[in-house]
């Protein structure tokens, strides 16, 4: 297998070091691209595409949100989605899609021309371990509060929003923590900087409700599959005083899909607590293609895997 590495740009395959942005652009210099992350899974079929379709509804939905055309179908984007990862060869990695504005642009309005970028690239090509996504972190609260919705379009993953995750990340990283939790502007907890948070009280589970987080796909899932376990699910809205009443906690999303919580500023969680355990182990079979209810949200990256 060749060396290079593909990226598509705008319909065509190109090596992806030739991708290329001016420095001056709008999307560069006013954060205005969007963009999605979704899994390429190690299937027992083969390599497969993670909720595909939903997470393609949600970059057109990020699209509409920030006023943005795009030039290419939800069709042609998903076909391009998975012919990369197929000339990548990715068999365990991630796709990365990008609409941005590519033209130099000095004011603030955004240029009419979008381009649109896929990376599609395996862990071991970064030299990776998965499992540097979901081991056990201890939680900081930040002083940086989650966006409010009538500040900016947090439903959307545009790049400007998350330079608030990056800030309360960095920060609760300088005081010894892994991993941020942020709470809204009316003070209940909100979300991690890239993941939601789910917490387990006396066998039941709650989660933050959605108003002022970016519901995440691998969230719906693990709401389906908990509950499908028999366990009761509810979206709550969850003050930060009360977290040491929980007794299990874990985030989840697309790169860390199930990560176990061990510490809470200074409350002490069993990590994983048998919740998250038993779920951990059933979303492998999710994700393995093993459970035939789970089955139709893997697109399969070879064509054979389709027969």
């Amino acid at each position: 297998m060749s060396d290079t590495k593909f990226a598509w740009i705008d319909g065509n395959l190109i090596d992806w070091r030739d991708a290329q942005v001016s420095l001056l652009s709008h999307s560069f210099s006013r954060a205005s691209a969007i963009f999605e992350v979704m899994a390429i899974v190690a299937s027992r079929k083969g390599p497969a595409l993670f909720c595909l379709d939903d997470h393609m509804d949600r970059f057109f939905s990020s699209a509409n949100r920030t006023y943005m055309t795009l030039p290419f179908s939800r069709e042609v984007l998903k076909e391009a989605t998975v012919s990369t990862a197929r000339a990548n060869g990715v068999h365990n990695g991630v796709a990365k899609l990008y609409a941005y504005y590519p033209d130099i642009e000095l004011g603030s309005e955004a240029p009419d021309n979008v381009s649109i970028a896929i990376f599609c690239v395996d862990y071991q090509t970064l030299d990776i371990s998965v499992d540097s996504f979901s081991g056990p972190v201890s939680v900081g609260i930040s002083q940086f509060r989650k966006l409010h919705p009538q500040t900016a379009a947090v439903h959307a993953k545009v790049v400007g929003n998350y330079v608030n995750g990056f800030l309360a990340k960095t920060e609760v990283r300088r005081k010894g923590y892994d991993e941020a939790l942020m709470l809204d502007t009316d003070g209940f907890v909100a979300e991690g900087p890239t993941s939601n948070i789910f917490l387990v009280r006396k066998g039941c589970v709650e989660t933050p409700t959605k108003e002022n987080v970016l519901p995440g796909i691998t969230r719906d899932v693990v709401i389906n599959v908990l509950r499908e376990m028999g366990h009761l699910v509810s979206e709550s809205r969850i003050l930060p005083q009360d977290l040491c009443e929980y007794d299990e906690a874990f985030f989840s999303g697309t790169l860390r899909q199930v990560q176990p919580i061990r510490r809470i500023e200074s409350h002490d969680l069993p990590c994983p607590g048998p919740i998250t355990q038993a779920l951990i182990a059933r979303m492998r079979k999710v994700f393995s293609g093993s459970l035939e209810p789970y089955q139709k949200l893997l697109t399969f990256v070879e064509t054979q895997g389709n027969e």
